[in-house]
């Protein structure tokens, strides 16, 4: 891949060796921008400035953050960008406490935005935060539609009052409680801070497409392959994985880089990046599809059951069934005037990289 002219222009990236994050990296070098990101360890980097980003290494730069939660941690990495895309952030399931996981997430994202507001510099034009779906969705009725307009307490309220009991909270509450602590904290800062630079949240939902740097082993995939890998594998098909709603990375990255070169439209406002419906049975449908070498491994479960599409044995769309919840990603794809990828398109391609693992 050749290097692109460079636009001048240098954008910040904390986290960059996560699953969006580098996703979103390699697109802002795609266009012709400097990447600055962050990371806790510059070790951790090395596969990826070796990897994905080799051929725009004159362009990237790595700065070491072992503590994203310190004051000032941000102060050197922000200096003179263009642009902030805040996706570090506490993602284990299996961390138990409020001060682990929920903490951590407000503190690093009010160090970020304060160190902006103090140290970037006049020129810099937008921050854009990687919230989640999970600030998004609460317990609503069968059939609802869930829009940005909607802002979701139930988790963070269930972390606040079990860290005033002394309990702990399942990890998967507390990961929504984090997304949602964090968010309410970003607009609160707007609010009172008024920056010169705009704000925006960007909301993924279940997140699956190829990733950019593949891990040396499947354990070290991304929280939101695993089930993908599992079902590819010949593990039990889960009933569920959240409200079944999914999105490719590359267009979670799109949906980043268009809200900070829109920042002007983008100012204040959330984004879901959302193309659908795309439950387990239609992952274990469709990949015994494609592979019909591995029919004998992948489990069949209940083929067709569950979701919109499956004719005559074959995947012909998958959508959402009437009696469930859904998340809509519209006003994204209205606004940036994009399409995002299909179920099929994104699990097929993610498949095509997990093949080495088999």
């Amino acid at each position: 891949m050749s290097l692109p002219p460079s636009n001048g222009k240098t954008l910040l990236v904390t986290g960059i060796n996560g699953y969006i994050a580098s996703s979103l990296g390699e697109l802002i070098l795609s266009k012709g921008y400097t990447l600055r990101g962050t990371s806790r360890s510059l070790d951790s980097t090395e596969p990826l400035t070796g990897g994905a980003y080799a051929p725009f290494v004159s362009r990237v730069e790595i700065i070491e953050v072992p503590d994203i939660t310190v004051p000032g941690a941000f102060d050197k990495a922000v200096k003179g960008v263009h642009g902030i895309f805040h996706t570090a952030s506490p993602i284990s399931f299996n961390l138990q406490t409020y001060e682990e996981v929920v903490i951590p997430a407000v503190s690093g994202t009010i160090t970020l935005l304060n160190s902006a507001l103090e140290h970037a510099g006049p020129q810099l034009e937008a921050v854009v935060v990687t919230s989640s779906a999970a600030t998004i969705i609460d317990p609503k009725p069968p059939g609802y539609v869930f829009t940005e307009a909607d802002f979701a307490v139930n988790a963070i309220n269930v972390a606040e009052a079990n860290r005033a009991e002394g309990k702990d909270t399942p990890g998967h509450v507390l990961y929504p409680a984090s997304k949602q602590a964090a968010e309410k904290a970003v607009w609160a800062f707007r609010d009172e801070k008024k920056p010169h630079f705009a704000i925006s949240t960007i909301h993924p939902t279940v997140t699956i497409g190829p990733p950019v740097q593949p891990p040396s082993s499947p354990s070290k995939l991304n929280t939101t392959l695993i089930p993908t890998y599992s079902i590819f594998t010949g593990d039990p098909i889960p009933s569920s994985i959240g409200s079944g709603s999914f999105v490719d990375v590359r267009d979670v990255a799109f949906v980043h880089l268009w809200a900070y070169e829109h920042s002007d439209i983008s100012n204040g406002e959330r984004y879901i990046a959302s193309h659908g419906y795309g439950p387990p049975q239609a992952t274990a449908d469709v990949l015994r599809e494609a592979y019909p070498d591995r029919r004998d491994i992948i489990q069949a479960g209940k083929p067709g059951e569950g979701y919109v599409g499956y004719e005559n044995g074959v995947v012909k769309e998958v959508s959402f069934p009437p009696d469930r919840i859904s998340v809509s990603g519209k006003k994204a794809e209205t606004v940036m005037g994009f399409k995002t990828r299909t179920f099929k398109e994104s699990l097929l391609e993610t498949a095509k990289v997990m093949e080495r693992y088999l």
